[in-house]
């Protein structure tokens, strides 16, 4: 068994510093004090000559410009140079959405475009008018695919992710398919060549994984505290539909608190513990934890310290091995801010870095799958996944989409919220200081006062 006391502990960001490489940046100007504009870059000319350039100012966050965006921006800046036009990215800073809004109001906004919206924020940045609808600019644009925009995408479901009301709000930016993740010789040890079917197989082998590997210090399961990670995982194998009718996740159901009360068991068996649960990567990444349920980044990140024969992936297990593979999954994407003073540039820049083919999205598609998110298209899927050496379990992922239900959009009313006020009840609950009755009751009832606010 490998010993983690030679293993270094990698950052999200370290990893990402390696994988960059030589990946060209494009112009990027932080604003760090307040939202004063940084100094211009200077004014350049087009092909045409003597021509100045048009700077379209847009937002990304420094992960993501590090992982490719800026890199594909770079390449769709040499494409559009001739028309006099230049993409400016600006790395995301702390408190944008205060100072956006601000600028929105105002009429003074000075992003055409943000190319990072997190799955459970997207509802929150239509109410709050940062995001404007798009059907028209689809509609105007010149980039191929976008009058076909909704038929571009592997699963309609993903196109549904970027609608509200009828209306069209975002672009995708990536697919989050959630996984399980293992150490292979910690099942190996515990006499397992690949990851159980079902939940009761797979209790079975945590408890021979603690018996096995208990004077290792080995861990066998780490518990995340984001309900999209861990929690919510394991519950969408319990139900055909996790959301009700109002897009609100389940957690007042009989399957929920079967799901939360397995958990429970686990607590009280030892094979996972509440100190894990606080940050449980620098064990992970120490060999310390045998599984983890989170996004392939949690896979990835393993890799990137122990290589990809000892760290694995699949689809997390089922409550019968008669079900369909279900999971969670949610896309993350893009929006052109209401107000911008260059919606359709800002909108075919998006097209372009995450559309289905091109330099651009080549780079931005192949970027993804350094570290976070999976294609959304047949074609980068097709060049990326099926037509490669990359990793097999993210192509036998895929297989969950039809049969699992995409976290729709409303559900950012709650998600959020759910995190804040349920998942601090429940490790009272799987500590023991609380019954699982008044661990739900006390969150519905929070949860429930949070939404009225909201509401008035």
């Amino acid at each position: 068994m490998p010993s983690g006391n030679a293993q270094r502990s990698l950052s999200r960001r370290d990893f990402l510093s390696g994988v960059a490489g030589a990946a060209g940046l494009v112009t990027a100007a932080g604003l760090l004090n307040g939202c004063a504009p940084p100094m211009q870059p200077a004014a350049g000319t087009g092909a045409q000559g003597g021509q100045s350039m048009l700077d379209i100012y847009t937002l990304i966050p420094a992960f993501f410009m590090e992982m490719g965006m800026a890199a594909a921006t770079d390449l769709y800046n040499e494409q559009i140079a001739a028309d006099g036009k230049r993409i400016v990215v600006e790395e995301t800073p702390d408190g944008w959405e205060t100072k956006a809004l601000a600028m929105v109001r105002e009429n003074d906004i000075r992003w055409s475009a943000s190319g990072y919206s997190q799955f459970d924020h997207q509802w929150r940045h239509i109410q709050q008018g940062l995001a404007q609808p798009i059907d028209d600019l689809l509609q105007s644009s010149t980039i191929p695919w976008a009058r076909d925009h909704q038929n571009s995408f592997l699963y309609p479901s993903i196109y549904e992710t970027t609608r509200y009301q009828g209306k069209t709000y975002f672009i995708p930016m990536k697919l989050n398919i959630f996984m399980t993740g293992y150490h292979q010789e910690h099942l190996e040890a515990a006499g397992y060549e690949a990851l159980p079917e079902t939940w009761d197989e797979f209790e079975v082998m945590l408890g021979k994984i603690k018996e096995t590997l208990a004077e290792e210090d080995v861990m066998p399961l780490a518990v995340r505290k984001d309900i999209f990670r861990t929690l919510g995982i394991v519950f969408t194998t319990f139900v055909e539909n996790p959301y009700d009718e109002n897009a609100m996740l389940k957690i007042d159901s009989e399957e929920f608190r079967e799901c939360v009360k397995m958990f429970k068991r686990w607590f009280d068996l030892g094979y996972t513990n509440l100190e894990l649960m606080q940050d449980p990567m620098p064990d992970w990444q120490k060999g310390k934890v045998a599984v983890g349920f989170d996004s392939h980044s949690w896979i990835r990140i393993g890799r990137s310290v122990w290589g990809d024969d000892k760290i694995r992936g699949a689809l997390p297990p089922k409550t019968d091995a008669r079900n369909p593979w279900r999971t969670w999954i949610h896309v993350d994407s893009s929006f052109v801010f209401t107000g911008a003073p260059h919606p359709q540039e800002g909108l075919d820049w998006l097209l372009s870095i995450l559309g289905p083919e091109g330099a651009p999205a080549d780079r931005h598609w192949s970027g993804t799958l350094t570290l976070s998110g999976m294609p959304v298209h047949q074609n980068q899927y097709e060049r990326l996944l099926v037509n490669s050496d990359a990793s097999p379990e993210l192509v036998a992922s895929y297989e969950a989409v039809p049969t699992s239900t995409m976290v729709p959009m409303e559900a950012g009313r709650y998600i959020p919220i759910i995190n804040t006020k349920l998942i601090p009840w429940l490790e009272r609950y799987w500590g023991g200081e609380v019954d699982l009755e008044v661990a739900m009751q006390n969150s519905l009832d929070e949860i429930e006062q949070e939404v009225e606010k909201q509401i008035a």
